[in-house]
């Protein structure tokens, strides 16, 4: 039986290494959460206190304090030198101080500890790209893709490559691939129309080089583009991609073939819901098709619409259909409205349209009440001037 002395001992060592290593995963946690408060890193043990030390340096950086900035990244160093959070933000620090030559040495050091410190990485982009060689440029840009899903800023780092003929190609050449990143590469957001030349471009090439995405892939970006009105920009990577498809240079479907379909492409009609009228496919035989419309509201409807590609100027729509029951109206960046007075008639020789100057321009076909069907199929669209 141990003596009572020995006892408490043992119950001393063992109490006082479960404090020493409650201390230690305390001080870990303040580690931690001084990335959000640098103030606690007071409260952090020397050997511990790198995140610390880092935290300060960033918030230094933000605030424009080189000095401040150099003397906490150096301190990260010392605590942490082979961790390369330390030596990248050494080489930010020294940067904000003017200091290139010694940003340079440290993002070398950063650099050969790995690729996962995005301001190391940003630098050996904009060094590469300043050198022209664009390749090794397209690697640091995909290695922070890869690390940072939806990185904040993607936009403007790849402008510069989007925005040349070597960058598109360099970047082409590793798109082909297939990076996971793609598809957030083709996610355009609200169609800003700079970001979505560039990419529209760059998605174009990306085909005409042998890469086809797919429908499915391209339908997002070609969506998103179609409703901003970039139509042209629209097709252009659809043709690219989408086996099989062609540009439609103004009109989609205007025999009326995929408005049913599971297959419609962007451009093609898109249905108006509405509980008083009815939109369906009627199969002419031949693998041919028209729409059946009928109206049973007292009110005339906007039934099909879709966005069109048509130079400012007069245009003649003419269709195979009834006369006096269905009209056609446009409207720029909305719906169109119900047409108040019709120059012409769809089926009795044509209706006139005036195009005027827009981004987003829609074409809408509305059906007058009745309780008979209508039936309409081979619509065109013709420059009168």
């Amino acid at each position: 039986m141990p003596r009572p002395a020995a006892a408490l001992t043992g119950r001393l060592a063992g109490t006082g290494a479960l404090l020493v290593f409650a201390g230690l995963v305390m001080a870990s946690g303040l580690d931690r959460l001084s990335v959000a408060s640098p103030a606690l890193g007071r409260m952090i043990p020397n050997p511990l206190q790198a995140q610390s030390a880092r935290s300060s340096a960033q918030l230094a950086i933000v605030q424009g304090n080189p000095a401040a900035a150099i003397a906490y990244a150096r301190r990260g160093v010392t605590t942490d030198p082979i961790n390369p959070a330390s030596t990248s933000v050494l080489g930010e620090a020294y940067l904000l101080g003017g200091h290139a030559a010694e940003a340079d040495q440290a993002f070398r050091v950063a650099a050969r500890f790995g690729w996962r410190e995005a301001a190391t990485q940003l630098y050996w982009y904009q060094s590469a790209f300043r050198s022209g060689d664009m390749p090794r440029a397209v690697d640091r840009v995909d290695a922070l893709l890869r690390t940072r899903k939806g990185m904040a800023g993607a936009e403007q780092v790849l402008a510069p490559l989007e925005s040349t003929a070597a960058g598109r190609t360099a970047l082409i050449h590793r798109m082909a691939e297939r990076p996971l990143w793609l598809k957030d590469y083709m996610n355009i957001g609200t169609g800003e129309p700079a970001l979505l030349d560039r990419r529209s471009e760059v998605l174009v090439e990306l085909g005409q080089a042998g890469t086809m995405l797919g429908c499915d892939a391209v339908s997002p970006f070609v969506r998103t583009a179609v409703d901003v009105g970039a139509r042209r920009q629209a097709e252009r990577v659809w043709v690219a991609h989408c086996p099989g498809a062609t540009a439609t240079n103004g009109l989609s479907d205007g025999s009326f073939e995929h408005v049913d379909a599971s297959n419609a492409s962007p451009f093609d009609w898109r249905q108006q819901p509405s509980g008083d009228v009815s939109i369906r496919s009627v199969d002419k035989g031949g693998g041919n098709h028209a729409v059946q419309l009928q109206n049973n509201s007292p009110l005339t409807q906007l039934v099909l619409i879709q966005a069109v590609a048509l130079e400012p100027g007069s245009y003649r729509v003419v269709a195979k259909v009834a006369p006096g029951r269905v009209s056609a109206s446009l409207g720029c960046k909305r719906n169109p409205v119900q047409p108040s007075l019709s120059n012409g008639d769809l089926g009795a020789g044509g209706q006139v349209l005036t195009v005027p100057v827009c981004a987003n321009l829609l074409l809408g076909l509305w059906v007058r009440p009745s309780p008979q069907p209508v039936e309409i199929d081979d619509l065109n669209v013709e420059r009168v001037r």
